[in-house]
């Protein structure tokens, strides 16, 4: 199952080029957080072992289709004595669908500190089978890859309760990880953490929606398309263990929404920190006619 993150040189020889398989997140729809991944691991696999990412930065362009695998083309931008920056652009045939700024940096001793980790129950007590974590993978095609790499416990009721919204603040919190066991690479680790941070942080966002349409399931209701994409990756961790996903969406509005998360580890160490934006509009009736929402976007 974790030949989904597998990147191959491409066959050309280009030393900077590498290819990677594509999977669905919706039907026809390439998932994005996949091609996250990918980018980055082909911005790692140009920078020295020593070296561990500590951000990137991406634009979604264009819907990939799930049938065709992705290039991914790595530039140059700096290399630095502390810091090195790669850019990626990832393609299918000659068209863009992402473009990704990485960022990597050599470990500094100093101090270190955070933000403590909100009250949550512990992994095992929550059902890995119900309503939440049916509304959760609703978004996600019944066939795709995902749901089998990726093991999910939402914390039902978030966002749920109007009590728990602070401000007009919406918040959810689940526990996430990678299905069985990858390998000590922390390239990887990293890799599989971007992929697994694009699962929920649109349909977050669109929650201030669905009560403005008379609530219902924001996959039925709205259509939604990653714009960006951020991380900072604060410490190193397993993504095969599980962690706490908190995210919570501030603000949406002007057919957009923006969502920050937040991933701790089960002994309450903050990791990474996440923000997106995503295109947020009601659902047109048919599948062309959502595909010209997202050209909107990709051509200005």
């Amino acid at each position: 199952m974790h030949d989904l993150l597998r990147l191959d040189a491409c066959a050309s020889g280009a030393t900077h080029e590498f290819s990677g398989i594509c999977c669905a997140g919706k039907p026809d729809r390439a998932f994005g957080g996949l091609t996250v991944a990918h980018a980055l691991l082909a911005a790692h696999r140009t920078v020295a072992p020593a070296w561990h990412v500590h951000s990137l930065h991406a634009y979604f362009l264009a819907m990939g289709r799930p049938d065709e695998k992705v290039r991914y083309r790595v530039r140059t931008v700096r290399d630095g004595g502390t810091y090195t920056l790669r850019e990626v652009t990832a393609l299918q045939g000659t068209e863009e669908l992402l473009t990704l700024t990485a960022s990597f940096k050599r470990p500094e001793p100093g101090p270190d500190r955070h933000v403590a980790m909100p009250p949550t129950p512990a992994p095992e007590s929550l059902p890995d089978r119900g309503e939440a974590v049916d509304r959760l993978w609703s978004g996600i095609t019944p066939s795709s890859a995902i749901r089998q790499v990726v093991q999910v416990r939402p914390v039902d009721g978030d966002a749920a309760d109007d009590d728990a919204d602070q401000y007009g603040s919406r918040a959810r919190r689940m526990w996430i990880r990678f299905s069985g066991r990858l390998s000590d690479d922390p390239a990887l680790h990293s890799a599989a953490l971007s992929f697994c941070s694009d699962l929920t942080l649109g349909r977050t966002a669109a929650l201030g929606h669905l009560d403005a349409l008379g609530g219902g399931n924001p996959a039925q209701r709205l259509f939604l398309a990653s714009i960006d994409h951020a991380m900072w990756f604060h410490r190193q961790c397993r993504a095969d263990d599980w962690l706490l996903y908190v995210h919570h969406s501030r603000t949406s509005g002007d057919g957009r929404g923006l969502t920050t998360g937040e991933f701790w580890t089960r002994e309450g160490a903050l990791v990474a920190t996440v923000t997106q934006e995503v295109l947020l509009r009601e659902r047109r009736t048919t599948p062309t006619a959502d595909r010209s929402v997202l050209a909107d976007v990709a051509l200005g």
